[in-house]
């Protein structure tokens, strides 16, 4: 529970951008995991995005979703970073 990060989300104020393979077999992982973060975070009221790549599991191969992931992590950081 001391590491848990769902204990900690009340103190995230900066934007927060999830994403995960809908498919991720990694026991640590687990795709719930990100959508009760992402929905712990709008809970307290944070500026969260939770992005889910179907057909993905713990790392992303196909070009489409890699090709996603940039776009989401760039439309990011010109929203919330580069100012």
């Amino acid at each position: 529970m001391k590491v848990s990060p769902f204990m900690f989300a009340e103190k995230i104020k900066e934007p927060f951008l999830l994403i995960h393979g809908e498919d991720d077999p990694n026991s640590g992982t687990f795709p719930m995991q990100s959508k009760r973060m992402f929905q712990a975070l709008k809970g307290n009221g944070a500026t969260a995005k939770l992005v889910i790549l179907p057909f993905e599991g713990h790392g992303y191969y196909a070009k489409e979703s890699n090709l996603h992931v940039l776009s989401e992590m760039m439309d990011w950081f010109d929203k919330y970073v580069k100012k």
